[in-house]
């Protein structure tokens, strides 16, 4: 078995920063749907993400890397859109990979050495 990959706190904050940001993200996009191309504080907001996204990401092989783009041109609602589906598939990854660091996964696996101390599979519950 092999031993789940270690994450220090600021990786963790700034996983949970990002996540909350694409969150808002993903609302904007779906609930509010605005109109338009995105304006400055946006660009920059989405570019901050971005170069979070790169960092948490950068030594996980297999994890998306994004391309920045300067903040200060216009930016389309579909490049818009875009980046944050990108974003939003990356932080699904890094929460399968790093899924023993929330509390349903630890959970899981507290449920499972249980268990196995007591031969059942998990089938067997």
């Amino acid at each position: 078995m092999t031993t789940p990959p270690g994450l220090g706190q600021r990786a963790i904050k700034a996983y949970n920063r990002l996540a909350r940001d694409v969150a808002a993200y993903n609302y904007i996009l779906r609930v509010a749907k605005p109109g338009g191309t995105i304006g400055e504080t946006s660009r920059r907001s989405l570019s901050k993400s971005l170069h979070i996204a790169n960092r948490l990401c950068r030594r996980e092989p297999g994890q998306a890397q994004f391309a920045l783009f300067d903040p200060v041109d216009p930016m389309t609602l579909f490049d818009f859109a875009l980046y944050v589906a990108r974003l939003s598939a990356a932080c699904s990854d890094f929460e399968e990979r790093y899924a023993h660091l929330t509390q349903a996964g630890i959970d899981k696996a507290a449920q499972a050495r249980r268990h196995a101390e007591w031969g059942w599979n998990q089938d067997n519950t």
